[in-house]
């Protein structure tokens, strides 16, 4: 049987750059910039997308794609917002539904992944989601994640599975287990659904079922793999030599060393997470280059021997007992 990979996307969010809001906020300014100085690019061009969906069908890539529903707070995806060009979100939104969703899962990264939403007067509480969420209850996260599934299935992209921005509800997870299987359920039916939460370095497989009840269960998927395209926002690097330097913390040339090969050994699924911003490189787009040769070598190395699998059919693996806890 080939063994299960998986690249997971985090962050994606049509025209903007939720990496520039997230800096704005922490730094206090409205010209933020990275650790290197260099200003930080505001928006993500939709040609971008297009660049990505090609990369994903030449090498057949599955896993799960993030769409922010109503991104850094600006307004929902479905009606856009201030400022916003609507003929590109129009693009964005049909790329994702004709190119992406065939191939990979679709998530919400609950709403905003900025500044919570208070959804009876639909404007922006004082925290962010990550800390918003730590002190919240099933009660609460239910129609908070329902409204999210809701905005995506509004613009024809249901979700089968959700999104944590940052560590959303880490420190009350099981009220966080509880309303992910409830808000699935009642807005999109399905009671075997999945969440992204965690990361870890082991080696031994971490996924697992957390809730199960009937035919129904909820699986936490855990990444595995951390981002190794994040360094390319912050270096200046594009040439072959570089490109290749960063690949090799997957996968060396021959198969012999990465992270992959490790786990590979162990019998372990390949679960990749990388961001949105990591792929763009601020607008270099190196990481998205370095992905490019990653999944080269791959395909030179392992061949069949590996299975690209959308985050979903892993959870149902997962909840047959074939891999994880």
């Amino acid at each position: 049987m080939s063994l299960p990979i998986a690249l997971i996307v985090d962050d994606p969010a049509p025209l903007i750059n939720v990496y520039w809001w997230h800096l704005a906020a922490t730094q206090g300014r409205e010209d933020p910039v990275l650790p290197t100085g260099e200003a930080v690019a505001r928006s993500i061009p939709v040609d971008f997308l297009s660049d990505f969906t090609d990369l994903i069908a030449r090498w057949e890539i599955s896993g799960k794609f993030s769409v922010l529903p109503y991104p850094a707070g600006l307004g929902s995806i479905g009606d856009g917002w201030k400022g916003c060009d609507r003929r590109d979100l129009a693009r964005w939104l049909d790329l994702v539904r004709s190119h992406v969703a065939p191939r990979m899962d679709i998530t919400p990264e609950i709403l905003t992944h900025a500044r919570a939403l208070d959804l009876d007067r639909m404007t922006l509480l004082p925290e962010n989601e990550r800390d918003w969420a730590q002190h919240q209850s099933a009660a609460t996260l239910t129609p908070y994640i329902g409204y999210a599934l809701q905005l995506l299935n509004e613009v024809g992209l249901p979700a089968n599975g959700v999104t944590s921005p940052w560590d959303f509800g880490i420190e009350v997870e099981e009220e966080y287990q509880r309303a992910i299987h409830t808000a699935m359920k009642a807005v999109n039916g399905r009671g075997q659904t999945w969440y992204f939460l965690h990361q870890s370095s082991d080696l031994d497989p971490q996924s697992r079922v957390v809730h199960r009840e009937d035919d129904e269960w909820l699986v936490s998927i855990w990444s595995q793999v951390r981002d190794g395209f994040w360094s390319t926002m912050y270096e200046a690097g594009e040439d072959k030599s570089y490109i290749e330097s960063v690949a090799s913390y997957y996968l060396s040339e021959d198969g012999s060393s990465g992270r992959l090969t490790e786990l590979k050994g162990a019998g372990t699924p390949m679960v990749l997470c990388t961001h949105w911003q990591s792929l763009f490189s601020n607008g270099r787009r190196t990481g998205l280059r370095a992905l490019d040769e990653v999944c080269r070598r791959i395909h030179s190395v392992w061949g069949s021997e590996v299975q690209w699998t959308r985050c979903s059919d892993l959870a149902a693996q997962v909840a047959a007992g074939e891999f994880g806890r």
